[in-house]
């Protein structure tokens, strides 16, 4: 190139410490903007995330909030068969025929009730169970009642004191069946039989709920049973005569007892 084609060249593309000043300034402006939205994206996204994951388990609650009244209902036989779409959002639900067991020891004889629960396990770890009529939300190594429907008296153990003495009734909801699945399933719930109906008059009554299959999903068996025993003991509502945590026993004396077991089989 020669000298005329050199200033020609120069003339349209002026090579001047202005201009480079010019693009060097857009470039780190660029540069600043590229950087601040980044840190704002790495910062905000976990959170973003996190308020999704909440959202999603919420929505759970009120699906387990829904499926605790069809087991009810198909329990105590008013409704024998009831199907019920269910979404499980952002994770998994499963029945767990080997959820937990119940001793009931009368006079000395203990009988064993091993029972299964509905589960809900999230992508995030977290689940929330249906157990026993009762909603259950495990977080890591605690389990907590469910603020949609928390434990009452009302899930294991109804007691009153009268003329005649202790009246405590006992029922437990036993769930069977081969059903695991994510996203949208329509299942149903039916009852198989109500058993083991009877009852005691005057017995010295031992109660003792020992949960086996939270560990299955990397949860705590132990706060889970504590859970239970805890309930039990409010209530009984200072009938207790002795009383311990987690594996130990609820002892009464001269009680008159109602033992109920129903049977549901979910089918999906």
């Amino acid at each position: 190139m020669d000298k005329r084609e050199q200033d020609s060249v120069a003339g349209v593309f002026p090579l001047n410490g202005k201009a480079v000043s010019e693009v060097l300034g857009y470039v780190l402006i660029l540069s600043i903007v590229v950087a601040t939205v980044t840190v704002i994206y790495a910062a905000g996204m976990p959170a973003i995330r996190s308020q999704e994951n909440l959202a999603v388990f919420r929505a759970m609650e009120n699906t387990f909030y829904i499926l605790q009244s069809v087991e009810r209902l198909v329990a105590y036989n008013i409704t024998p068969v009831k199907a019920v779409t269910v979404r499980a959002e952002g994770g998994s639900i499963a029945v767990i025929p080997d959820w937990g067991t119940m001793y009931v020891g009368i006079n000395g004889k203990v009988k064993e009730y091993p029972y299964g629960a509905i589960v809900y396990l999230s992508n995030d770890g977290r689940g929330i169970v249906l157990d026993n009529g009762a909603i259950l939300e495990a977080y890591g190594n605690r389990f907590v009642p469910s603020p949609v429907n928390a434990i009452t008296p009302k899930q294991l153990i109804l007691t009153r004191i009268d003329r005649v003495g202790n009246e405590v009734y006992i029922s437990l909801i036993n769930v069977t069946g081969n059903v695991s699945f994510s996203g949208q399933k329509t299942i149903v719930l039916k009852n198989v039989r109500i058993d083991d109906n009877e009852s005691y008059s005057g017995v010295n009554l031992k109660i003792r709920v020992n949960i086996t299959g939270a560990s299955k999903f990397g949860w705590n068996d132990t706060s889970a049973t504590e859970l239970w025993i805890n309930s039990i003991e409010y209530a009984l509502n200072g009938t207790i005569k002795k009383w311990k945590k987690v594996t130990d026993w609820v002892e009464l004396k001269n009680v008159n007892l109602t033992l109920v077991v129903y049977d549901v089989k979910v089918l999906g």
